[in-house]
This record gives C-alpha cells, sequence and structure tokens, in this order.
C-alpha cells in the first residue's frame, strides 16, 4: 500500500471514529434527557451492548469484515502488516470487553436501589466530552504512528501487551482524575 493511501485511509479512519464517538454522546444525552434512564439501566445497556460486541468479534474470529468499510480497510491492512501480533491483539480485546461488560453488570448490580434519573450538568458534560475525546485521538494517534511506521514484526512484537499495560496505567491515571475533577466540581456547587 502506497504512502499517500495509507495517510488517507488513516485520515479517514479517524474521521469516522470521531464522528462514530460524537454520534453516540448525541445519543446518549437525548436518550438520558428524554427517556429519564437510571444508572441501573444505564449500565445494565451498556454492559449488554459490550457484551454483545465481543461476542459478535469472538464469533467472527480472524474475519476483516466490517459494515463500516473503512474499518475493514484498516483491518486488512493492519492484518497483513503485524501477522501474529494482530490476532494477539484481537485476543486481548475480546478480553477487554468482556471484563468491561462484567464490570458495568456489576454497576448495575450496585446501583439497583437507585431509582432517580441521571441528570446532566452541562458544564461538566462538556468537559467530560472533550478529555473523553482527546484521550481517544491521543492512543489512536500514537497507535497508527507505532504500526504505519514499523517496518518489520519485529518491531511490534509484544506491542499488545505493552499497550495493555499502558492502557491500564492510563486508565486508572484517567479514573482518578475524573474522581477528583467530580469531586471538586460537587464541592464547588455546593460552597
Amino acid at each position: 500500500m502506497e504512502l499517500i493511501e495509507i495517510k488517507k485511509m488513516r485520515t479517514k479512519q479517524i474521521v469516522v471514529t470521531n464522528g462514530l464517538l460524537l454520534s453516540a454522546l448525541i445519543l446518549y444525552f437525548i436518550l438520558v434527557s428524554y427517556l429519564h434512564i437510571t444508572f441501573t439501566g444505564l449500565f445494565l445497556i451498556l454492559g449488554a451492548i459490550i457484551l454483545i460486541q465481543a461476542i459478535a468479534s469472538i464469533l467472527k474470529g480472524d474475519s476483516t469484515k466490517s459494515f463500516i468499510p473503512i474499518f475493514e480497510k484498516v483491518a486488512n491492512y493492519e492484518k497483513e502488516k503485524m501477522g501474529i501480533e494482530w490476532r494477539r491483539q484481537r485476543k486481548m480485546s475480546y478480553i477487554w470487553n468482556i471484563l468491561l461488560s462484567g464490570w458495568m453488570f456489576l454497576q448495575s448490580y450496585w446501583s439497583r436501589d437507585s431509582s432517580d434519573p441521571i441528570s446532566i450538568d452541562v458544564t461538566f458534560t462538556i468537559l467530560f466530552i472533550i478529555f473523553i475525546t482527546a484521550i481517544i485521538n491521543i492512543s489512536l494517534i500514537t497507535y497508527i504512528r507505532k504500526i504505519d511506521r514499523s517496518t518489520s514484526g519485529s518491531d511490534i512484537k509484544g506491542y499488545t501487551w505493552k499497550s495493555s499495560l499502558i492502557a491500564v496505567a492510563v486508565g486508572l491515571g484517567f479514573g482518578i482524575v475524573v474522581f477528583a475533577l467530580t469531586i471538586l466540581y460537587v464541592m464547588s456547587d455546593l460552597g
């Protein structure tokens, strides 16, 4: 694949990923605003969606088929370029999706006594969206650069484990930052 073609493909990948992210966030806010979903319901729905996605990915196996053409093109390119590491990465994504789904079901169970609908604070929500979008784009661009700049399989050998460890560290850091900002924001509203 030519360098110009790869750059076009990656640009489309980033644009489509951001479009899907923003569409999902808009859908979330519409549903929360008009359906008055509780935290229990939200976590249950998210857990089910993530679990269905994990099962569909497992059943799909090594196939690169996707209903979004650019993702299929990217998967074919990465499968060819990464070889066995691509398969490892897929398996790791199954595991992460199943763990995340379980975490959502657990959150749903823990919040089962709450019947209050989710309320949206616009300022906090906008800051949260900006933060999430930045994290996703930074990780996507870092991943793209690592894959596209590799010249052989040895360049990306072990990349799945390294990136998973980094993701855990970033996730923990992100959780701590969000928790701290939430506490500060709530405290500023009380004062």
